[in-house]
């Protein structure tokens, strides 16, 4: 099912003209900016469901949200009024602000620059486009009782009618954006929800009920119980600090038996082995440029009072001439910074390649994708989750038609950045 062809359907020039009037922008421009914005929040939708929590906070939004499916059939009437499209506006804004936080303002950026717009219009067409595709999802999920896990593969089955009908200056803006380049080398895999296990009840225990005490016998019991407690409240104590006792001493006695040794110092053969010039094999060089390369990071990323953020240019990771094939020294990096992904779990990273010597018809920015992309299946394959490791191709660097570029020399390098620590 193409999703893609059902929501451009319903831009009717009765929808693109009310709506070219509501922003103030001509129509033309408007119908590209509208068109535009259903192939990016279904691309940002695609990548929402990566996540148990994005999977099903989108269906959650779909079904007890306030668009249905009779929303997409009024919604040529809805725009006739104001109030009710100032109303659709607010809703949908509100609605992909939760649903892909910390994007609206990528998205109108880059709507406004590829349909020519202002960024306000663009940022209220969006307001325009959710309610409409939330809508059609909607309608789709009930027509088709589709659980969760459904919908996440539906909308992972757009990423081939996204790529093939995108136009390639509006993909170029959203992969970037929206930071979705493994849509376009990879593809998506959608998160599957923890399977949920029903418990069985839990059966409540019989409340204890105290007989009634003689009256006689009462008060000895009570006496009797306490000096128990007593008697066992001071054997325990008396046996947690015997063994603390114990457990210290044998503590002091490991620190005082371990001892550092400096083996040059000890052994006067290691000093005149190591005034001799050492002869490195080529692995040896390799495995030396790969730590060398990847050591200003680590230090980086273990200073604790350095803040996250920060890129490093790894001049090692270089790649075969018009190739995604990585260099020994390259391969040899990957491992290293794998290495440093185990050691620091929470630590995430983002790979921005540029590439400047492809070999047509393969463009640049195809190449900077396929490079860093490599480097990721290399980090995935050596135990590292895909979800640590973001990865950006820009190309050359230089946009197109980017007057404010002239002069500047096409890159062709790999960053890493350091999104959290």
């Amino acid at each position: 099912m193409n999703l893609l062809i059902e929501l451009k359907e319903n831009l009717t020039d009765t929808v693109v003209s009310r709506a070219a009037y509501y922003v103030d922008e001509h129509p033309e421009k408007t119908r590209i900016a509208l068109e535009g914005l259903v192939y990016t929040v279904i691309a940002g939708l695609m990548k929402r469901t990566t996540t148990e929590i994005g999977v099903n906070q989108l269906y959650n939004s779909i079904q007890k949200g306030k668009f249905d499916g009779t929303l997409v059939n009024s919604f040529p009437e809805l725009l006739r009024d104001t109030e009710q499209t100032n109303r659709l506006v607010e809703s949908g804004s509100n609605s992909i602000s939760h649903l892909l936080p910390a994007m609206k303002s990528a998205i109108g950026l880059a709507i406004s620059g590829y349909a020519n717009i202002k960024n306000s219009a663009a940022i209220t067409l969006l307001g325009l486009v959710t309610p409409l595709v939330l809508g059609t999802l909607n309608r789709l999920v009930v027509d088709n009782k589709l659980d969760p896990d459904a919908l996440a593969i539906v909308l992972a089955d757009q990423r081939d009618y996204l790529i093939d009908t995108t136009p390639e200056k509006l993909l170029d803006r959203i992969a970037e954006g929206l930071n979705i380049q493994q849509l376009l080398t990879t593809g998506i895999q959608p998160a599957k929800r923890t399977a949920y296990v029903e418990r069985a009840p839990v059966q409540e225990r019989p409340r204890y009920v105290a007989e009634a005490e003689e009256e006689g016998n009462g008060s000895l019991v009570k006496w009797g119980v306490g000096a128990l407690v007593l008697v066992a409240l001071a054997g325990a104590g008396y046996y947690i600090w015997n063994n603390t006792q114990s457990y210290s001493s044998a503590a002091e006695e490991e620190v005082m038996s371990t001892e550092f040794v400096d083996s040059t110092a000890t052994n006067p053969a290691n000093t005149a082995k190591s005034a001799a010039p050492a002869r490195l094999d080529s692995a040896a060089l390799i495995t030396s440029a790969a730590k060398t390369s990847t050591t200003a990071l680590a230090a980086y990323v273990t200073n604790l009072q350095a803040p996250a953020g920060r890129s490093f240019r790894i001049p090692a990771l270089d790649f075969e001439p018009g190739t995604d094939q990585l260099k020994p020294a390259g391969l040899a990096t990957v491992t290293e910074l794998a290495t440093l992904l185990k050691t620091n779990p929470t630590m995430q990273i983002r790979l921005v390649g540029y590439a400047n010597d492809a070999v047509p018809p393969v463009t640049n920015k195809v190449l900077s994708i396929k490079r860093v992309q490599a480097i990721k299946n290399g980090l995935v394959r050596a135990g590292i989750n895909y979800l640590r490791v973001d990865a950006i191709g820009l190309g050359t660097g230089v946009r197109p038609g980017d007057t404010t570029a002239v002069g500047k020399t096409p890159l062709k390098q790999i960053d890493v950045k350091v999104v959290t620590k």
